[in-house]
Order: C-alpha cells, then structure tokens, then sequence
C-alpha cells in the first residue's frame, strides 16, 4: 500500500506540473497566444484598429485584437478567452475599427483648421480582404503587423 501511495503522489505532482505549464504556455485559456505591435508606415497604429484572424483550415472560429494607444494587440478567441486556435490563419483588418477623431472647435463654434483624417483612409483596400497568412504554434505566439500606405 505504501507504493501505491507513492505511485498516487508521484502521478499527482506530474498531472499538476503538466496542467499548470498548459496552462502558463497558452495564457490560461487552453489555447495558444498571441500579441504583437501594429504599425502603420512604421509608427504604432492608433488605438482602435481590429484585426480578424481567420483559420484557414475549415471548422475554425477567427479570433479578434484590437490595438492600444501604443499599437500592441492580443487575440481574443471570445469576449472572455483570450487565445487563437493553433494553424494558419488568414490575417486581415476590420472595415470601421478606428473612429475619426472629432474636429478642434474654435470660439466662434465653427473647426479650426482641416478635419482629422481617418488613419486608415490611405491604406490598400486589399488589407480588409487579406493582409498576410500567419502559422500560429502551441504556446505564446508573437506576430508584429506591417502596415504600409498606398
């Protein structure tokens, strides 16, 4: 009997080692992670910008991201799992992510100066359709976005 408890124990701490290093290596959500920066002609991406990653395999569900003030993301697989299924996936920006900032108003109420631009607005179409294919492995993953304008 006294094997047997060793053998338990032993079993025991194995299980819990290998849950926990699951658990740390794929952000706690059973899926891999991943975060990056966005840039767009080499400066960080304004906060707002969403991404879709879309499997390429068929069955799988896209994760989401979205930038902060410094362009960085991390995938979301749902509202409340962060995470991305492990494989290709087809990389491509969201249409409306990022609002216009509202224009400075003067005294007299009317703008001063010209409107903001929309950051996105001189970007290629094709980046809503496909900006590039990334490979997404177990573990923590690591993917910077290049963005260039036309």
């Amino acid at each position: 009997m006294h094997k047997m408890t060793l053998r338990a124990c032993g079993l025991s701490k194995l299980l819990s080692a290998v849950l926990l290093a699951a658990a740390v290596g794929c952000g706690g959500s059973g899926l891999p992670s991943l975060t990056g920066t966005v840039t767009i002609d080499g400066k960080p991406a304004p906060a707002g910008v969403a991404i879709q990653f879309s499997p390429i395999a068929e069955g799988g569900s896209p994760s989401y991201a979205q930038t902060d003030e410094q362009g960085k993301y991390e995938a979301q697989f749902s509202f409340n799992k962060t995470g991305i299924q492990p494989g290709e996936h087809s990389v491509k920006l969201i249409p409306g992510s990022v609002v216009t900032p509202m224009p400075e108003i003067g005294p007299d109420g009317r703008p001063v100066g010209p409107p903001p631009k929309n950051p996105l607005a001189n970007l290629p179409k094709s980046y809503w359709e496909e900006i590039e294919v990334i490979q997404v492995d177990a573990g923590s993953n690591t993917h910077d976005i290049a963005l260039v304008s036309e």
